[in-house]
């Protein structure tokens, strides 16, 4: 009986002991809740994150947090200066990789996006565009996708005359539905 308890105190004793590390997961939720409280939306956070995320999507490429964190990073990588392109590549490879997902729609879309915002390279933004509404033609940015790809192609009028048109449409598209 003496053995029996002396092994449970000694069992408990080294329970207690073992601490728990922290998963990846877990410190991807510490970092995210940091960058949230982050107005600044410090650099060297952001990196560390995208970077976890990433790590996480190689090491668990089924699991399904893995396309949301993509998507994530990418997001990331949109915001920061000089990393235009690998947004575009984690954008792609959130595509590529995870075709069926929900997500996999706003990644094409996003990619033209970034060619479009952040770098003005029309013929990009177009492919992109075009390939998304080739793919997805009544995806909810579907018209987003319109709108923009109209833009693009509308060398002519200048972008403010093409804010006028889509105000003057959308108007009377609104009335036309009211009566």
């Amino acid at each position: 009986m003496k053995n029996l308890i002396l092994l449970f105190l000694v069992a408990s004793a080294v329970a207690c002991q073992t601490v728990k590390e922290p998963t990846l997961k877990d410190r991807i939720a510490e970092m995210e809740a940091e960058m949230a409280d982050d107005v600044t939306q410090d650099s060297a956070m952001a990196h560390k994150l995208t970077r976890a995320y990433e790590k996480y999507v190689s090491e668990n490429p089924e699991d399904s947090l893995s396309p949301y964190y993509l998507s994530k990073a990418a997001d990331i990588y949109k915001e920061v200066p000089r990393r235009g392109l690998k947004s575009v590549n984690t954008y792609n490879q959130l595509f590529v990789e995870y075709p069926e997902h929900p997500l996999a729609p706003r990644a094409v879309f996003m990619i033209g996006f970034v060619f479009d915002e952040k770098y003005n390279d029309r013929e990009r933004a177009t492919k992109s565009y075009t390939f998304f509404l080739e793919q997805y033609p009544n995806h909810e940015l579907a018209d987003d996708a319109r709108n923009l790809l109209a833009l693009l192609n509308d060398t002519t009028a200048s972008q403010l005359d093409q804010v006028k048109m889509w105000r003057q449409k959308a108007d009377s598209t609104q009335l036309k539905s009211q009566e």
